[in-house]
């Protein structure tokens, strides 16, 4: 099989027909008989592919190879859904035509006729018709709005939509808690629905599959299950790898919101609106009382605990890490407890079945809630950080808080829950060394006997382009003048790159301030928020002198190859916010091992980030652009040698914005 890979990636491969301009890389070839052999021999493998390197098909190849030859199941899990719609839109198309050119050999051996893959997606993401005609009949509904997005949404799905939340747009988020599948709540073989329900069809589909697409985020809720919620496999590709640290971290912490917890109780009982599920039911006079009382109890108590946490932030903070046993005034542990056993003992008889359940589902909620919040309160993990949220600052809304958990160190977490119980582990991402080193991701992993493979981009940065870092623009330390500055700066750069922008901020507040001082009347501008996410990379990408201002989600896995991205702006060096409490642990936690954390920790991954931005601009062989950074550090501090020692090696450097000029 080893030759079949060969040819696949050969000059004489079938992708020559298949795929424009197709060029056989010696490094996607590389990959793929690497990625082929871990599999072969029960290994784990790291690679780093950089872009036009091809990783995924360098992976898919070897994986549907793999899998006709040992009848195993392999995972691969993204952390962006952008990504996860390019292997699904783009690269399994290519590869089945791969496969079927072969499935029509001289033989006509129909050798890979019945592979095939699934997309995975975590329970609440699938709409439960049951649920769905439930919250209708009963008015489970809190508003008209609400009622006639459900009624469009029964349309939707009765004229043959996919029955994936994900799919529909713009579906209120408390709505979504009312109508998607709740396995506690499910009724199985018994629901009217079953055979046509739209989750356990998709498991049909699962358990069939040689392939299963998920993301990052449900790959650890499967974990947290004991495996239970995905069909069993052998293997996992982890795309994107360079994310599985914060993902972990923040997967196994909490987070609980006000808003959430106010919101459920209303879903049980409306002491004000004298609506949520209990008026549905044939409850006598002594236990309505009893409910709306504790009800209102539980309101207060929601109230008293998180403003009590709220009085811990100094004015203008926004977040409070905790670093003991947050010693305040919790009686939400008694109420719920009351209210559950109230509810628990309610003689439901001559209720709906479907209502029973929707009550018990309600339940297990505030049993979760309450749990929660004793750990947070608790604060004992010494492998955790803890801290208050406040979201929004507006004063004439109530508060929005959060209190928060995660995880300090995630090695132990992940190589005995992941890496020791699979055949194989594969991680691959365009962005996993520093310095082409891998010590940095193998050492937050737990992961430093792993084998590794380095794998450059093949493209030719030397011609196809330019770095270019203004020296005359201020520090960002000073804030007002730098964004005046650099919203200057960014004027002159459009002018020269005739708009084709992506501009890369490191925050909203940044992006925004940027935003209200730029030239708007020269190009369209583009802002994130003002659509979802992948209407506006559409816009920017048919809009051909459209500038885009972005931050967080837009400095990885996007593609946008051509003339729309003629030039990347990046407007600071991504080092996270000081005030991050995540941040703050693991510092300590490095100083308390004598190791330095700007060096061992803030600097690598500001790096492995800035990497990630970099890779936005050069998606393909023909491709030719600028990147800007505006950010002088880069030059005149030490550390700016890892960012540019962790650049291309042949890529050339300017340093006044007039040779974009010349560039052009």
């Amino acid at each position: 099989m080893s030759k079949f890979i060969d040819y696949v990636f050969s000059e004489q491969s079938p992708l020559s027909t298949i795929i424009n301009n197709f060029e056989p890389r010696s490094c996607q070839r590389e990959m793929a008989q690497a990625v082929y052999q871990t599999l072969q021999n029960k290994k784990s493998l790291i690679v780093e592919a950089g872009t036009g390197v091809g990783k995924t098909l360098a992976y898919l190849v070897p994986i549907f190879l793999w899998v006709k030859e040992s009848k195993k199941k392999v995972v691969v899990s993204t952390y962006t859904k952008i990504l996860q719609n390019q292997i699904i839109d783009k690269d399994i198309p290519i590869l089945r035509k791969i496969l079927s050119f072969f499935d029509n050999g001289e033989d006509n051996e129909k050798i890979f006729e019945d592979l095939s893959f699934a997309v995975v997606f975590g329970q609440e993401n699938y709409i439960c018709r049951r649920r769905l005609e439930s919250t209708m009949s009963y008015g489970l509904f809190d508003t008209p709005y609400e009622f006639s997005q459900l009624e469009t949404l029964q349309t939707w799905l009765n004229e043959g939509g996919s029955g994936i939340i994900l799919e529909f747009p713009n579906l209120l988020g408390k709505s979504q808690d009312k109508i998607c599948r709740d396995g506690d709540i499910c009724k199985y073989q018994k629901c009217s629905y079953y055979e046509d329900c739209y989750y356990f069809n998709a498991r049909k589909q699962w358990l069939t599959a040689d392939l299963l697409i998920t993301n990052h985020f449900l790959f650890f809720a499967n974990v947290a299950a004991d495996y239970f919620i995905l069909p069993k496999f052998d293997a996992v590709i982890f795309d994107e790898a360079h994310k599985l640290e914060e993902v972990i971290a923040h997967f196994f912490g909490l987070e609980i919101s006000n808003f959430g917890l106010h919101r459920l109780i209303n879903s049980i009982y409306n002491p004000m609106g004298r609506s949520g599920l209990v008026t549905h039911l044939s409850v006598d006079e002594s236990d309505q009382r009893k409910i709306k009382e504790l009800c209102q109890a539980a309101h207060q108590e929601i109230d008293n605990i998180f403003l009590q946490c709220q009085k811990l932030l100094r004015d203008n903070e926004q977040k409070k890490r905790l670093r003991s046993p947050l010693h305040i005034e919790n009686n939400f542990d008694k109420i719920a407890s009351s209210l559950f056993n109230v509810l628990l003992n309610l003689d439901l008889a001559l209720v709906d079945e479907d209502l029973e359940l929707e009550l018990k589902g309600r339940l297990r909620r505030l049993d979760a809630y309450r749990n929660n919040i004793n750990q947070f309160l608790e604060a004992d993990d010494k492998n955790s950080v803890y801290w208050i949220e406040l979201n929004n600052h507006d004063s004439k809304k109530s508060p929005y808080i959060t209190l928060n958990s995660a995880l300090i160190d995630i090695g132990e977490l992940f190589t005995k829950q992941v890496v020791n119980k699979m055949q194989s582990v594969v991680l691959t991402s365009a962005t996993l060394t520093v310095n082409q080193s891998f010590d940095f991701i193998k050492n937050r992993l737990g992961l430093n006997e792993m084998p590794t493979l380095y794998l450059a981009s093949p493209f030719d940065y030397q011609k196809q382009a330019l770095l270019v870092i203004p020296t005359d623009l201020p520090l960002p330390n000073e804030e007002d003048k730098f964004y005046l500055s650099v919203s200057k700066k960014i004027d002159q750069i459009l002018t020269y790159s005739n708009g084709r922008a992506l501009i890369l901020f490191t925050s909203f507040e940044a992006l925004s301030r940027t935003y209200d001082l730029i030239e708007k009347t020269k190009f369209p501008i583009l802002k994130q928020g003002q659509t979802p996410i992948f209407d506006l990379l559409e816009d920017f990408r048919k809009n051909i002198s459209s500038v885009l201002l972005a931050t967080q989600s837009f400095w990885q896995g996007i593609d946008v190859p051509g003339e729309s991205l003629s030039c990347l702006i990046i407007v600071r060096l991504p080092f996270d916010v000081p005030d991050d409490p995540r941040l703050a642990g693991i510092c300590e936690k490095l100083r308390e091992q004598n190791i330095e954390p700007f060096i061992n920790f803030q600097l690598p991954n500001a790096v492995l980030r800035f990497r990630q931005g970099f890779g936005r601009l050069i998606r393909n062989r023909q491709d030719r652009g600028v990147v800007c950074v505006l950010d002088k550090r880069i030059i005149t501090k030490e550390y700016g040698k890892q960012f540019l020692n962790s650049l291309p090696k042949n890529l050339p450097i300017a340093f006044s914005v007039n040779s974009i000029k010349d560039f052009f």
